[in-house]
């Protein structure tokens, strides 16, 4: 009998220790920029693992969550033409590449950029969930989320956060029905826009995504939108 034990912690300790490595190895396999993406992010610079654009002594600073497993250079587009409009970008890179595991990746690039006044985090799909947890536990720090293709991470409604939450009409990920349901979770001035032929992965410059709708934008058409809808909410 204390073989039959023995073995048999052996044996879920050894599923454990594979089950782990092969949840780690998963992480790994990310979506990586485009050579135009690569492009955008020589713009910026990276601090601390990080990549920024413009000012840092600028009123307005938005720090964007990658999405899960999307490096976060193909997000550069956001911070060269957020930072043309004198608004200050951060693009963290998050633990293995899940936001919902580096929920608080904000926290040091606000404490390193006292001179902002304003702060905006935002997302994209699970990025956008984790960005959400980190607002709402520091209301004091930031004023506004941005959602791209994404949802709270638990319900805003009693919350002095705006919001802005932008969909894509073909996304296959982060469906419109889903989108949809979200608003009974978020302030009742939320503010959601959809972009018409706009997928999930547009939203980020990494090229097509497992379980995503075709566009018939390109990332950089997509993407365009959704900056003059940030910028018309800002």
């Amino acid at each position: 009998m204390k073989k039959f034990f023995k073995w048999t912690g052996l044996i879920v300790l050894g599923l454990l220790v594979v089950a782990i490595a092969g949840f780690l190895i998963w992480t790994q396999f990310t979506y990586g920029p485009t050579d135009e993406a690569t492009q955008y992010a020589e713009e910026g610079k990276v601090v601390d693992n990080r990549l920024e654009f413009g000012d840092t002594t600028s009123e307005i600073g938005i720090i964007l969550y990658p999405g899960a497993k999307v490096e976060k250079e193909a997000y550069a587009y956001y911070g060269t033409r957020l930072a043309e409009e004198g608004v200050f970008v951060a693009i963290p890179s998050l633990r293995l590449n899940l936001g919902i595991l580096d929920i608080d990746a904000a926290a040091p690039i606000i404490e390193a950029h006292p001179e902002i006044e304003r702060w905006i985090v935002a997302g994209h799909s699970l990025g956008g969930s984790a960005a959400s947890g980190y607002a709402l536990e520091h209301q004091e720090l930031v004023e506004g989320v941005i959602f791209l293709a994404s949802y709270p991470i638990s319900s805003m409604v009693d919350s002095d956060l705006r919001v802005l939450s932008i969909s894509g009409e073909l996304d296959g990920l982060a469906v419109p029905e889903d989108i949809e349901a979200s608003r009974s979770d978020l302030p009742e001035d939320s503010q959601f826009v959809q972009i018409e032929g706009g997928n999930h992965a547009n939203f980020g410059m990494y090229g097509p995504q497992k379980g995503d709708q075709e566009s018939p934008l390109t990332s950089k058409e997509q993407l365009d939108e959704v900056l003059s809808a940030i910028l018309e909410w800002l």
